[in-house]
């Protein structure tokens, strides 16, 4: 009887500790950043995008439990399963707890894209064919040009003037 005793009185203390505030191991927690509002869930996703599993946000505060080690991404998550923010990479090592951040130095800016040789200078610009359009076409005149081909391959003789 003493046993059980102890154990409950071990579990209401437990009870009283919020989850933000265990570093189990194997865990990744985390805390909305101030001035985001509506966020009802937290998604761990692993580095390629694909979801994890998904923890509920309780007074501001998310933990995920038993992570195997490797890379992840927090997203925050509204009710209806917009997307409010995204955490910055996280590494979890066995046996750790981490913490996510979600305060990520912005990637550089990408430099403007050069023109292709084959578009028009009015694509450059935004307006004309697009590089796309302009390889489909030279794929449709590659694919007319072998047609021509595969038919008068096999002729003897001199070939007309229309070949």
């Amino acid at each position: 009887m003493k046993a059980v005793s102890l154990f409950v009185a071990a579990g209401l203390v437990l009870a009283g500790i919020p989850v933000g505030a265990q570093d189990l191991p194997n865990s990744i927690k985390g805390t909305v950043p101030g001035g985001i509002e509506g966020v009802a869930n937290a998604v761990l996703q692993d580095a390629s995008g694909k979801t994890i599993s998904m923890a509920p946000v309780t007074e501001g505060k998310f933990t995920f439990r038993n992570v195997v080690p490797g890379e992840y991404y927090v997203g925050l998550y509204s009710a209806s399963g917009l997307r409010i923010a995204r955490s910055c990479a996280v590494s979890l090592a066995s046996g750790a707890a981490r913490e996510t951040s979600f305060d990520c130095p912005a990637p550089a800016a990408a430099p403007p894209a050069e023109p292709t040789a084959t578009a028009p200078a009015a694509a450059a610009k935004g307006g004309g064919i697009s590089t796309t359009a302009w390889i489909l076409m030279g794929a449709a005149a590659v694919g007319i040009t072998t047609a021509v081909v595969i038919a008068t391959d096999e002729d003897e003789g001199v070939a007309s003037a229309i070949r």
